[in-house]
């Protein structure tokens, strides 16, 4: 447990070195910084790119930035598309902020008979730095390449009602799906509240721990075909992490698996 707490707290200190300017960016070149209010990024390089209303990146756009993405209060970003996004430095999403990046092949298959792909083609995006939400509304990230870690702390709304149990179903879920990435750190979700959430497809080299969430649907936290050369730590998720109706198999996990996880 010592070594869990330790890891806690490495990850939220970088987390908060990052938001208060503490890490490195990539080296100024002749791009410009950008924000965007509302509307689509367009194709081009940009030295910072700062999200302040609702934005999105569409299909075939080119997009570099080369330091930082900032997602402020209330914002979202939905670059879930087929599109190449390369952020050299970290992105940053604040709270009550929605980060959707990333297609990977399954989102281009149907999700059920009769119903169209989420995505039309494959996106290439990678991010060199590290992925920090703190209380965002959600995150969604299908296929990335992060070469840091992934650290996401509290947000996401409780979800009440009748439906409560099935809301992954209705239209317009609060859902927090991190699927069919390459991750080459850490990943802490933790405090997250919402309808679905989902670990699913991932490979890891760092740490995986997965804490104190709490989702109102029946199938939530899906954990499963990962493969983590680290630790797998679930630990106080309600519901408890399952393989529910992902169809999905064991995870591969070369350090230790422990808590809620280990029978997965």
């Amino acid at each position: 447990m010592r070594t869990l707490r330790a890891l806690l707290l490495a990850l939220i200190t970088a987390a908060a070195m990052v938001l208060t300017g503490g890490a490195a960016g990539a080296s100024p070149t002749h791009s410009y910084n950008s924000t965007c209010s509302g509307g689509t990024v367009a194709s081009g390089t940009y030295s910072n790119l700062t999200i302040k209303g609702s934005c999105g990146i569409p299909d075939g756009a080119v997009v570099t930035v080369m330091n930082h993405l900032v997602l402020t209060q209330g914002s979202t970003l939905n670059a879930i598309t087929a599109s190449t996004v390369q952020i050299k430095g970290n992105i940053l999403v604040g709270p009550g902020a929605t980060l959707g990046l990333g297609c990977s092949f399954a989102l281009t298959q149907s999700p059920f008979p009769g119903a169209p792909p989420i995505c039309t083609g494959v996106s290439h995006d990678t991010v060199n730095g590290n992925i920090i939400a703190t209380a965002a509304h959600t995150v969604k990230l299908n296929g990335l390449a992060i070469h840091g870690n992934f650290v996401s702390v509290g947000g996401g709304a409780a979800v009440t009602g009748p439906l409560a149990s099935s809301c992954e179903e209705q239209p317009a879920p609060l859902n927090f799906p991190i699927k069919d990435n390459t991750i080459d750190g850490n990943v802490l979700i933790t405090g997250w509240q919402g309808c679905w959430l989902g670990y699913i497809r991932n490979v890891q080299k760092g740490t995986a721990v997965i804490t104190g969430n709490h989702t109102a649907d029946a199938d939530s936290t899906e954990v499963v075909t990962n493969t983590i050369t680290g630790n797998l730590i679930c630990l106080a998720n309600v519901p408890a992490p399952q393989f529910g109706d992902s169809q999905g198999a064991p995870n591969a996990v070369s350090g230790r698996n422990i808590g809620q996880c280990r029978a997965l």
